[in-house]
């Protein structure tokens, strides 16, 4: 494999990991909120991260390359409020994203054919997940920062019913 497309894949596995904990970062900001259907919704949000890095480390292994497990960066995030973790992970989504285009640039330069398919899945998966988080903040912005409103959508995702 090319060399930089095996340093970018690797630089990958750690953001995709980075990613997870950002989102068990915002879990947590609403677990205290009291909101444990965001919360909920955000922990997957983590695990499914995790899976992707775990397709990154894989696939490295796969192809006969090191994986170089580095130190996952502390989360330093203030959110304020629900609107503000939403945007967080938006903001978060669009720079993952344009970090895996930046890999499928190399791998299209490097004529690796492999990578390209695999980066497609991921290509797909990051335009599922921008959705997500715009429908996200839509939801947000249309009941409001008021916590009795978000008890609403607290419940659709997965949390009780306020008192």
């Amino acid at each position: 494999m090319n060399k930089k497309v095996v340093e970018l894949l690797n630089a990958q596995v750690n953001k995709e990991f980075f990613s997870a904990y950002l989102y068990l970062g915002i879990s947590k900001f609403f677990t205290k909120q009291d909101l444990p259907g965001f919360a909920s919704w955000y922990k997957v949000q983590a695990e499914e991260e995790q899976e992707h890095a775990m397709k990154f480390y894989e696939y490295l292994l796969d192809q006969d390359e090191d994986v170089t497990l580095e130190a996952i960066a502390e989360v330093k995030i203030n959110l304020k409020d629900a609107l503000d973790a939403a945007k967080e992970a938006d903001k978060h989504e669009h720079y993952i994203t344009d970090e895996i285009v930046k890999i499928m640039d190399a791998a299209v330069e490097a004529k690796d054919y492999r990578t390209q398919l695999l980066l497609d899945w991921f290509i797909k998966e990051q335009e599922e997940e921008e959705k997500n988080s715009k429908e996200m903040i839509a939801k947000i912005e249309m009941l409001g920062n008021d916590k009795k409103n978000l008890y609403l959508l607290d419940k659709e995702l997965g949390g009780r019913k306020a008192d």
